[in-house]
């Protein structure tokens, strides 16, 4: 039997004792000084647009027993309960190197490391914050409004369509992707 395909957008709940208070076991530990994806500047814009201050950038969260911490490219905390939610930007390849990234199983560790440590994590195809930036929000609104029982925001996202589904990629079809400059394709397409 052959294991499906993971469809983006991707994302993990962990289980909380306490409804009432849904902080992680591990918090941010700072801001992180990892590249910033090609489409993160205006994503992170149209998030702070609907979420305000919830929204964080570039923060770490150092899980037991490592030396080095992972940065989340945002954090959204929920106030009321403390709920943080690791949103992540999965780019097919590597513009600096050209290498695949972000492919069918690399993430798996650091997702259950952010999961286990009682975060929320949603992660998203490039192409989709590119081109659905207030569809990918929509779709955080609904995984906060779940978790949390917080409606208060979920009005802005009457109008808004849910965001459309994408397979993500092998390594194989990364390069492919590569060779297509599909990245290039779809990013001078939004930045016009």
């Amino acid at each position: 039997m052959s294991k499906s395909t993971p469809v983006y957008p991707i994302f993990l709940i962990p289980s909380f004792p306490n409804s009432k208070d849904l902080s992680p076991h591990i918090k941010p530990s700072g801001s992180g000084n990892a590249p910033v994806g090609a489409s993160e500047e205006r994503f992170g814009e149209v998030l702070r647009h609907y979420f305000g201050d919830w929204v964080m950038a570039q923060q770490e969260m150092l899980p037991p027993d490592h030396e080095r911490p992972y940065t989340a490219d945002f954090v959204i905390v929920e106030p009321s309960t403390g709920l943080h939610v690791d949103i992540e930007v999965d780019e097919s390849h590597s513009f600096a190197t050209g290498e695949p990234t972000h492919c069918i199983g690399d993430d798996d560790y650091r997702n259950k490391c952010f999961w286990e440590a009682g975060w929320v994590v949603v992660r998203f195809a490039e192409e989709q914050v590119a081109s659905q930036p207030e569809r990918c929000c929509r779709f955080i609104n609904n995984v906060i409004a779940k978790v949390t029982g917080n409606t208060a925001i979920s009005k802005q996202f009457v109008d808004v369509p849910p965001v459309t589904p994408m397979k993500q990629w092998s390594r194989r079809q990364a390069s492919v992707l590569k060779k297509k400059k599909y990245r290039q394709e779809y990013l001078s397409v939004t930045s016009q």
